[in-house]
């Protein structure tokens, strides 16, 4: 009789702690709202800064100064609904459970709340974390704060998960049709916070300020105002101005999107809010716009679903034959912006001034580096990571395995984009060209540090003999 009474005190007095990481909002946090109930009087919210685990993920400072920024505003956001943010600190994932711990008994939490992460480093912390917490009488609790729809909900009539986009699209559109959302902001906890923490560092260990931070103002307001512009107009066009990056065709919601400031889920009640809940009814730009939704969760789903993909393994297992290419002076020209050929010198110049580059811009140039130069896709994707404002593992894996013809639903080998023509169609007046590039010789390379036509077909020769060994060699 003691114990039941002890259960029933326990239910009535929660003290839920919100672990927060890639899901840096207040509106639509299903974490957060799973924590604030109406029988909630008091929480703890937790974000752990973890460097060197962020070094060996490849951030660069681009990134961790937009999740500073971010984190700050969140703090304030956390300040209006009486909720304090306790900021703590360790080198690696594998110091993250017992912090977590720790940071529940001293603010007497018995629950934690927290957003599903799909790589495989943050799928086992929290799996040690589960654990430890369960040991300690503490239920963890783990919540879909990064995409709209579950991605185990997601699976083919054999139960299978998918591997292709479009049947993938397909059907997630029927799961949302039958879905309800809720985006709403949690209610305000009574009394006040009285709990002193300490500000938000600006730098952390390891990254020194990012200079191109003025770019981007990390502020909720500022990207529901970015996308409250961009459904007013642009997006009725981006069906026919997203590939081009001379223009202003896409939303820019990338940065917001990847530490979780902004929702998917929210920009999607957007759309529907507007155009009705049949989407394959919807105009041509919406339509296009919800499909790039659809595939930032498509990677995911991937990732969840192949964990060798975390660990710098392609989806198609043949690919892992080719010979890369062991270029260090063509990498080292492409980095810079170098190559000879405009419109991937033209990229690469804007991924270094603002730590952002326009998607169709990513493929040219991704498909360059990895096709005409023949070099390794992984380092790449290494550099983008630590290059861009906007770095999203799974969305950027799937990028890079996509242009190198090894990941789910790739593009096939045998499609190589010529940049020089990518550049007459997408920048048709070169004018995105020379806004990057200076107009003086000494910064434009005379000729392309590899020939077009010949390096198109040595990469096509390349996949091809290699798949033909592979298909050899395999019963």
């Amino acid at each position: 009789m003691t114990e039941l009474i002890r259960q029933r005190q326990r239910c009535e007095m929660i003290k839920p702690l919100i672990w927060f990481r890639h899901d840096l909002r207040i509106r639509d946090q299903p974490a957060l709202q799973g924590a604030i109930t109406p029988k909630t009087n008091s929480a703890i919210a937790l974000f752990i800064i973890t460097p060197q685990q962020w070094k060996r993920h490849g951030w660069g400072a681009p990134r961790v100064s937009f999740l500073l920024g971010s984190l700050d505003v969140l703090r304030q956001e956390l300040d209006a609904l009486n909720i304090p943010l306790v900021v703590l600190q360790c080198d690696l994932f594998t110091h993250v459970p017992a912090i977590v711990l720790q940071a529940c008994m001293e603010y007497q939490c018995d629950t934690v709340h927290a957003g599903r992460e799909f790589g495989i480093d943050e799928h086992r912390r929290d799996q040690v974390t589960s654990r430890l917490l369960q040991d300690n009488d503490i239920e963890f609790k783990l919540h879909e704060t990064q995409t709209i729809i579950p991605v185990d909900q997601i699976r083919t009539q054999t139960g299978k998960s998918y591997s292709v986009f479009t049947p993938f699209r397909r059907r997630w559109e029927t799961i949302v049709r039958q879905t309800t959302f809720c985006t709403d902001t949690p209610r305000r906890i009574s009394p006040p916070n009285t709990l002193q923490v300490p500000t938000v560092p600006k730098t952390v260990d390891g990254y020194e300020p990012w200079p191109g931070a003025t770019q981007w103002l990390a502020e909720t307001k500022h990207a529901h105002k970015r996308l409250e512009e961009f459904l007013s107009g642009t997006i009725d066009h981006y069906h026919s101005a997203r590939d081009r990056p001379d223009i202003k065709g896409t939303s820019s919601l990338s940065p917001w999107l990847a530490v979780g400031a902004l929702s998917p889920k929210t920009c999607l009640h957007a759309l529907l809010n507007r155009y009705g809940t049949d989407m394959t009814q919807w105009p041509s730009g919406p339509r296009a716009w919800q499909g790039e939704l659809v595939w930032r969760e498509f990677y995911r789903h991937v990732m969840a679903a192949n964990r060798n993909v975390s660990m710098g393994h392609p989806m198609q297992a043949w690919t892992e034959n080719i010979q890369w290419r062991n270029d260090s002076n063509g990498f080292e020209a492409w980095c810079r912006g170098r190559t000879g050929v405009p419109i991937v010198d033209a990229g690469m110049k804007q991924l270094v001034t603002i730590g952002w580059m326009h998607n169709r811009v990513r493929m040219i140039t991704a498909m360059f580096l990895v096709k005409n130069l023949l070099i390794d896709w992984r380092r790449g994707e290494d550099y983008f990571a630590r290059m861009l404002v906007d770095y999203d593992f799974p969305s950027n894996n799937g990028g890079w395995q996509w242009a190198a013809s090894c990941g789910s639903d790739a593009a096939p080998y045998f499609r190589i984009f010529n940049p020089a023509r990518q550049a007459k169609i997408v920048d048709p007046s070169a004018s995105y060209i020379d806004f990057w590039l200076s107009k003086t010789e000494a910064d434009r390379p005379s000729k392309p540090i590899v020939d077009l036509a010949t390096s198109r077909k040595r990469a096509i020769e390349m996949f091809k003999s290699t798949y033909k060994r592979w298909k050899a060699s395999t019963p």
